[in-house]
């Protein structure tokens, strides 16, 4: 894996990175996301520092939610795009993957930036540079039926107006 150096907006993305990581590693783990133990392990990172009590247990459970909801989707709409949005250094597709569904990882440039030299886009999960609040980025998603949209831990850095504005 090529060398990560990370920005400030990038940094943020080390919390649940780094929580996944160690949960991975817990001998009774309830998630596994073998590709965030590596990401950390190739940062060096101690992860004592963003791996609080609160905050693991948090996004423990949110993970297996959110994976739990995305592999049910998946299920119902087997021909569905999937849309990561804020993907960050997520590697949910590998958790939920059904062998078939098509997904896009969604961030702005210098995020995908970092996250290219961790994933590398496949025929079936690919990386797409993308500001979620200017609709240029679409034209990338192929069109379908059903889209199936995940957003973890995105809202937090927008108004409420920007959420809720109408394109």
């Amino acid at each position: 894996m090529e060398a990560l150096y990370l920005g400030d907006v990038q940094e943020t993305a080390l919390i649940p990175l780094a929580i996944r990581a160690a949960e991975t590693k817990r001998t009774h783990a309830r998630i596994v996301d073998n590709k965030a133990v590596e990401i950390i392990e190739q940062l060096g990172i101690d992860t004592k520092k963003y791996d609080k009590y609160g905050s693991h247990e948090g996004v423990v459970y949110r993970t297996i939610m959110i994976d739990r909801e995305v592999k049910r989707a998946i299920s119902r709409h087997p021909n569905a795009v999937c849309i990561n949005l804020g993907c960050g250094l997520d590697d949910r597709f590998t958790r939920v993957d059904d062998g078939n569904i098509l997904w896009f990882n969604v961030d702005l440039p210098d995020a995908i930036e970092v996250r290219k030299k961790a994933f590398a886009d496949t025929e079936r999960c690919k990386s797409v540079v993308g500001d979620i609040l200017e609709p240029e980025w679409t034209k990338q998603i192929p069109a379908a039926k059903t889209a199936i949209i995940v957003a973890e831990g995105l809202f937090m850095y927008f108004t409420k107006e920007q959420v809720h504005e109408d394109s």
